[in-house]
């Protein structure tokens, strides 16, 4: 049987709104400077430890900790519900279930927290399974892809990977599993392409065009 990996946000959902906000609280727990939204827009996707690290280099474990911390309350208690589904994402997963096609998300965000935004955007019934790590954030999208195989017993031969950045893809091609780029995401196609991303999906239209039909 073959199927689809779908990273999260900016493939799926686009999270941007809420995440950005939550950035602001993480880096002003930790006294960083303000940045400019294009500054944290182009973090989306990212494990929050190596965001945390990438807008402050030089910051100290603790204060990675710390700024965490202060983003997790704020994402809890708001930044979690600013998920809107992409236009042709709904009709996209859909197709790949009336396909008979397994369907898993695979993202870089929290398992803790990919399972409640599976459920706020009424979407469980479109998956088969969610992979995400630990609160932790330990662990790259190559593992988290070796682990989604295992759970589903696949062949990543039999497996397409969509995804909107460059750990998307090159995690799938570490794998084994064939990478298709999202360019309505936060990665831009240059970002994609030198990761080694050579098919690419204008849409999830187009993506359900080419891929699904």
């Amino acid at each position: 049987m073959r199927a689809f990996f779908f990273d999260l946000d900016g493939t799926l959902t686009d999270s941007q709104a809420g995440i950005v906000a939550c950035y602001r609280v993480a880096l002003g727990a930790v006294g960083a400077p303000e940045l400019s939204d294009r500054d944290l827009t182009g973090q989306v996707g990212a494990p929050l430890p190596v965001v945390l690290r990438t807008l402050t280099p030089g910051i100290a474990d603790a204060d990675v900790d710390r700024g965490i911390a202060a983003y997790r309350e704020a994402y809890e208690r708001e930044g979690i519900f600013k998920n809107t589904l992409y236009p042709g994402i709904q009709n996209m997963l859909e197709m790949v279930r009336e396909s008979g096609r397994l369907t898993w998300i695979v993202t870089s965000k929290p398992a803790h927290y990919a399972e409640q935004v599976v459920d706020i955007l009424n979407i469980r019934g479109l998956l088969d399974g969610v992979i995400g790590p630990s609160l932790d954030e330990l662990g790259g999208k190559f593992e988290l892809i070796r682990q989604a195989l295992t759970a589903a017993r696949l062949s990543p031969a039999r497996v397409t990977m969509l995804g909107d950045r460059h750990y998307d893809v090159t995690g799938a091609l570490q794998a084994g599993v064939a990478p298709v780029g999202a360019l309505w995401g936060y990665g831009a196609r240059e970002e994609l392409t030198a990761a080694g991303c050579r098919d690419f999906a204008a849409s999830a239209e187009d993506f359900s065009r080419r891929y699904v039909d």
